[in-house]
C-alpha cells in the first residue's frame, strides 16, 4: 500500500501526542506523587480513594472523641481516688471521736477538722475539666454540688463516639455517684432512747422477795416492804440478758408476806415488714421474762420463724433496740415501740388514762391535738413528781408561762367523739384530789389575756404543798409533802371544754374538746409535718410495694411490681404503697390553711361507688355539722374527668383496628388514685379553693386556683412536700394519717432512725455524721440537739457504705478510661491499616513511574529520531 506523505504526518502526530501525553502524565505522578488528579483519570482508584478517606476521617473523629473521654475520664478516676482517700481521712477523724476521752475542746476540734474536709468533698466533687464539671451528668455548665450539699446536676450519661452504632459512657453522673443505689446492701433502723437498767439506776424501789429473788415495789410505804439495800443509783445500759423489769421499770405486784407476782409490761408496736405489710402489734412479757425474749417477739412480727429468718433484731450498747433486713436491697422496714404497765386498746389511751409509759423512739415532732382528758402519772421512780405527757408548744417551741393560753391550747379544736366538729376552746379543767387526798375541782376560763402561768397558779392553788411548772413542753407537778419513794395522794386530770352554751360558765353537759396533744412518744404518725418558713415536708420516704393489686375486667388480680421498692412519684397509686390491701380507705387531713383556720378533712378511696355514685372523694365539712352532706363530698377526678378508684382498673375491649381491618383486644386502663392527685386535693383545702359543686369543671377551676397559690407534691426522695406560694412564712400546718389508727400510709412519722439503706446520700451522711460529734453522740441519743441523728457509731456504717460505692465508681471509671487507651491504641493502627492501603491505592509508585518516564524518554526520542530520517528521504535514496 502506498504510504502518502499525510498519512505518514497523521500516524507521527496521534504517536508524538500519545507519547506526551503518557511523559505528562507519569511526570504529573511523580510531581505530586499521587497516581490521579481527576476521578475520569481513573475510577476505579478514585472511589476506592474516597472509601477508604472515608474511613480515615471516622478514625480520626473516634480517636479525637476516645482521646477527650479518656482525659474527662481520668479527671474522674483521679478525682475520686482524692475523694476515697479524703473520705478514709474522714472516717479516721470519726473514729477518734467516738473515743470517749474526748472532751468538748477536742470534740471541737475533730469537727473543725471534718468541716474542712467536708468542704473539701465538695470541692472535689465540683472539679471540672475544660469548663465541664465532670459530675454533673449531661449538665455540663452546671455546678453539682450547691452550697447546701444538695446536687443540682441530672442523671444522664454522656457517651463518646466509637463507630456507626457503637458509642460508650465516660462519665459518671453525680446522681449515681453521691445519690445512687446498691441492692447488695439492707435498711438497718435503731431506736434512740438509751435504756439503762431501771432497777440499777433506782436501787431504792428494789426489794427482795421471800424468794430470794429481787422485784420492784413503787409503794413501800403501803406494802410495809423496804429497799434491799441503800446505795445510789448507776446508769448501766441493758442487755439482752437483762430481765424485762430491768428494761421497762414496770412495778411488781405485791401479793403479801414478802411474796411477789411478776409485773406484766405491755409492748406496742408499730411499723412495716420488710415487704411494706404494716405492723400494728400488742404484746406482753412477764417482768421475769428477757430482752431476748422481747428481741425475738419483735422479730416473729417481722416474719422470723423457727426456719426462716427475716429480719436481724438486736441491741447496741446503749440498749437500743435495732433492726436490719437480711434481704438486701429493701427500703421499706419501718419500727417504733412504746411499752406500758396497761393494757390500752390504743396508745392514745395510755396518755388518757395517765398509764407508766416507757419511752423508745423520740423525735421531739409537733402532735396533732387529739385528746380532751390527760391524767397525770407519777410512776417514774419519783413519786413526788407528776406529768401529764402532753406537748405544750406554741408555733414552733415549747409553751413557756408567758405564754397566752389560747396560743398554747388553741382557739378550737375538734369536738370529742367528732370526726370534724371544731369548736372554741374556753375551759381548761382539773380534777383529782389534793396531796391531802381531798376531792378537787377547778377550772380556768381562757380569755385573751390569759396566760400559761394563770393555768399553772389554778393547779397551785388548788392541790395543795405543790410546784407547778413547764418542762419541756409538759406540765410537771411536785408533791412537796412526800419524800421520793412514798406514796402520794394526790392524783390530777387535765380537760378542755368549749362553751358550748356561751354563758361563760363551765358545766357538766358542756362539749370536750381535742385541744391536748401526746408527746411523739407515745404518738407514731399523727404529727404535724416540718415546716421550713413556707415549705412544708414530711419525713417519710414513701416507697413502692413489691406487689400491686389490680382489677382487670373486674377480677382481682395481684401482680409484680415493675417500681418494687424504688421511692414513689407523683405518678405512683398510692394503693400500691399502702401496709394492707383493703378496698375502701380512708385518711384524715387535720390542717391550718394559708389563713391559720384550723380544719379537718377526710379523705376516702373506693374500688366500688357508694349509694351517691362515688369512688375516692374528699369531705370538708363546710357548715361543721359532721355530717358528711352530698354538697360537702366532692369526686376526685383524673385529668381526663373520670372518677378515680382506689386500685387501677383494666378493661379489655374488642375492637376492629381501622388500619388491618382485623378484631383486635384493647386494654383501657382507670389508674387508682396517685400521690399528685391527693397532692391536688391538699393543694385545694390549704389554699381554700374548694370545688362550687362535684363537677369536674369546678374541679378544675378550683384545682388551677389552688395551684396558683399552693404547690404541693411528693420529692425526689418520695416525700410529701407543700409550698406556700402567698406567705413567706407560711400559716398552713398539715398532718396525714391513717383515720383508722393503723399507720397504713404515713407521711410523717416518729420512726425508728435509718442507719443505712440501699439509697446513698453522700453529703447527707457526712453532714450527720458532723452533727453526731458536735452532739456528743457514739449512738442515736433522743436527748441530744439532733433526737433524729444516727449517732457516730452510725455514722461510721454508714460511711463504709458511702466510701464502696465510691470505690465502686472508682473502678468502673478506672476500666472506662483503659478501655479507651485500647480503643485509641486500636484506631490508631486501623488507621495506619487504611492509611496504607490508601497510599497504595493513591500514592505513585516513584521507582516504577522513574523506568516508566525513562522508557518514554527514550521511546519518545525514538520517534523524534525516527521521524527526522525519515523527512529527510528523498527519490535519489531509492534510486541508489
Amino acid at each position: 500500500m502506498r504510504v502518502t506523505q499525510f498519512t505518514f504526518y497523521n500516524n507521527f502526530v496521534t504517536n508524538q501526542q500519545k507519547t506526551l501525553s503518557e511523559l505528562t502524565k507519569v511526570q504529573t505522578q511523580i510531581s505530586t506523587g499521587k497516581k490521579i488528579e481527576n476521578m475520569y483519570d481513573d475510577p476505579v482508584v478514585y472511589n476506592k480513594f474516597l472509601k477508604l478517606d472515608e474511613e480515615i476521617n471516622s478514625f480520626t473523629q473516634i480517636s479525637f472523641s476516645a482521646n477527650f473521654a479518656k482525659t474527662f475520664a481520668q479527671e474522674s478516676d483521679t478525682t475520686l481516688n482524692d475523694i476515697v482517700s479524703t473520705l478514709t481521712s474522714f472516717k479516721t477523724k470519726l473514729l477518734n471521736a467516738a473515743n470517749d476521752t474526748n472532751d468538748t475542746t477536742s470534740r471541737e476540734a475533730i469537727v473543725s477538722e471534718l468541716k474542712s474536709e467536708l468542704e473539701h468533698l465538695k470541692n472535689l466533687a465540683n472539679t471540672s475539666i475544660d469548663g465541664k464539671y465532670i459530675f454533673s451528668g449531661s449538665a455540663f455548665d452546671k455546678k453539682p454540688i450547691g452550697d447546701d450539699f444538695s446536687y443540682q446536676g441530672n442523671d444522664k450519661s454522656v457517651k463518646a463516639f466509637l463507630g456507626a452504632g457503637v458509642e460508650r459512657e465516660y462519665n459518671i453522673p453525680g446522681s449515681e455517684l453521691f445519690l445512687g443505689r446498691d441492692n447488695d446492701y439492707s435498711k438497718h433502723v435503731t431506736l434512740n432512747v438509751i435504756q439503762y437498767d431501771k432497777m440499777k439506776a433506782n436501787p431504792q424501789f428494789v426489794v427482795r422477795g421471800a424468794d430470794g429473788n429481787f422485784y420492784i415495789d413503787k409503794h413501800q410505804d403501803i406494802n410495809g416492804t423496804s429497799p434491799y439495800e441503800e446505795k445510789e443509783g448507776v446508769n448501766e445500759a441493758i442487755n439482752i440478758n437483762s430481765q424485762i423489769r430491768m428494761l421497762t421499770g414496770v412495778e411488781d405486784k405485791y401479793i403479801g408476806d414478802g411474796k411477789y407476782e411478776d409485773g406484766i409490761s405491755y409492748f406496742y408496736v408499730k411499723g412495716k415488714k420488710p415487704n411494706g405489710e404494716l405492723i400494728n402489734e400488742k404484746f406482753s412479757l412477764t417482768n421475769s421474762q428477757s430482752v431476748e425474749d422481747l428481741l425475738d417477739k419483735i422479730g416473729e412480727i417481722y416474719g422470723n420463724s423457727a426456719t426462716n429468718k427475716v429480719v436481724d433484731v438486736s441491741l447496741n450498747d446503749m440498749g437500743e433496740i435495732q433492726i436490719k433486713d437480711l434481704q438486701s436491697g429493701k427500703m421499706v422496714t419501718d419500727f417504733y415501740m412504746v411499752a406500758s404497765d396497761s393494757d390500752e386498746p390504743d396508745m392514745a389511751s395510755l396518755v388518757k388514762n395517765g398509764d407508766y409509759i416507757v419511752e423508745f423512739q423520740k423525735s421531739n415532732f409537733n402532735s396533732i391535738r387529739d385528746l380532751s382528758t390527760i391524767k397525770a402519772n407519777n410512776d417514774n421512780f419519783d413519786n413526788r413528781v407528776f406529768k401529764f405527757n402532753t406537748l405544750l408548744i406554741n408555733k414552733d417551741r415549747n409553751a413557756i408561762p408567758q405564754d397566752l393560753a389560747k396560743d398554747v391550747f388553741g382557739s378550737s379544736a375538734i369536738k370529742d367523739g367528732s370526726e370534724t366538729i371544731t369548736e372554741s376552746v374556753d375551759f381548761v379543767r382539773f380534777t383529782g384530789t389534793d396531796t391531802s387526798g381531798n376531792s378537787v375541782d377547778v377550772n380556768i376560763k381562757i380569755t385573751d389575756t390569759t396566760t400559761m402561768q394563770d393555768v399553772l397558779d389554778t393547779i397551785k392553788n388548788a392541790f395543795g404543798d405543790v410546784d407547778v411548772r413547764i418542762e419541756d413542753g409538759d406540765i410537771v407537778v411536785v408533791d412537796n409533802t412526800i419524800s421520793d419513794t412514798q406514796s402520794s395522794k394526790m392524783s390530777i386530770t387535765m380537760q378542755t371544754y368549749s362553751d358550748s352554751d356561751n354563758d361563760g360558765v363551765l358545766h357538766d353537759h358542756d362539749d370536750l374538746v381535742n385541744a391536748l396533744r401526746r408527746r411523739d412518744a407515745i404518738n407514731f404518725d399523727k404529727l404535724y409535718m416540718q415546716k421550713d418558713g413556707n415549705v412544708i415536708k414530711g419525713n417519710v420516704s414513701n416507697v413502692e410495694n413489691d406487689y400491686v393489686v389490680v382489677y382487670k375486667n373486674g377480677q382481682k388480680m395481684i401482680q409484680k411490681n415493675p417500681n418494687a421498692q424504688e421511692y414513689v412519684t407523683s405518678s405512683s397509686v398510692i394503693a400500691n404503697t399502702l401496709g394492707e390491701d383493703v378496698d375502701t380507705k380512708e385518711f384524715a387531713i387535720t390542717f391550718k390553711d394559708k389563713n391559720g383556720e384550723f380544719k379537718k378533712a377526710i379523705v376516702t378511696l373506693r374500688d366500688t361507688p357508694d349509694a351517691n355514685g362515688h369512688l375516692s372523694t374528699f369531705w370538708i365539712d363546710e357548715n361543721n355539722d359532721g355530717i358528711r352532706d352530698e354538697s360537702e363530698v366532692f369526686d376526685i377526678y383524673d385529668p381526663n374527668g373520670n372518677k378515680t378508684p382506689n386500685h387501677t382498673k383494666i378493661t379489655t375491649t374488642s375492637e376492629i383496628d381501622p388500619t388491618t381491618c382485623e378484631l383486635c383486644t384493647k386494654e383501657n386502663i382507670q389508674k387508682g388514685l396517685t400521690y399528685e392527685q391527693l397532692s391536688d386535693v391538699v393543694s385545694m383545702l390549704t389554699s381554700g379553693n374548694i370545688p362550687s359543686d362535684n363537677s369536674f369543671e369546678s374541679y378544675q377551676e378550683a384545682l388551677k386556683a389552688a395551684k396558683d397559690e399552693v404547690e404541693s407534691g411528693v420529692d425526689d426522695k418520695g416525700r410529701f412536700y407543700l409550698k406556700d406560694k402567698t406567705n413567706a412564712s407560711s400559716n398552713i400546718e398539715l398532718a396525714i394519717y391513717d383515720n383508722d389508727d393503723k399507720n397504713s400510709l404515713y407521711f410523717q412519722a416518729n420512726n425508728a432512725i435509718t442507719i443505712d439503706e440501699p439509697q446513698t446520700d453522700f453529703f447527707g451522711v457526712l453532714q450527720q455524721a458532723i452533727e453526731a460529734v458536735e452532739n456528743g453522740s457514739n449512738f442515736a441519743n433522743a436527748s441530744s440537739n439532733d433526737p433524729r441523728n444516727f449517732g457516730i457509731q452510725g455514722a461510721l456504717e454508714a460511711i463504709e457504705h458511702v466510701m464502696d460505692r465510691v470505690r465502686r465508681s472508682h473502678a468502673k471509671i478506672g476500666a472506662v478510661s483503659n478501655e479507651f487507651d485500647m480503643t485509641i491504641a486500636r484506631v490508631d493502627m486501623l488507621k495506619i491499616n487504611v492509611q496504607t492501603l490508601q497510599s497504595e491505592n493513591i500514592d505513585t509508585d516513584i521507582g516504577e513511574a522513574s523506568m516508566k518516564l525513562n522508557s518514554l524518554n527514550t521511546s519518545y526520542q525514538a520517534l523524534l529520531a525516527s521521524i527526522a530520517k525519515v523527512n529527510n528521504l528523498t527519490l535519489l535514496n531509492y534510486l541508489r
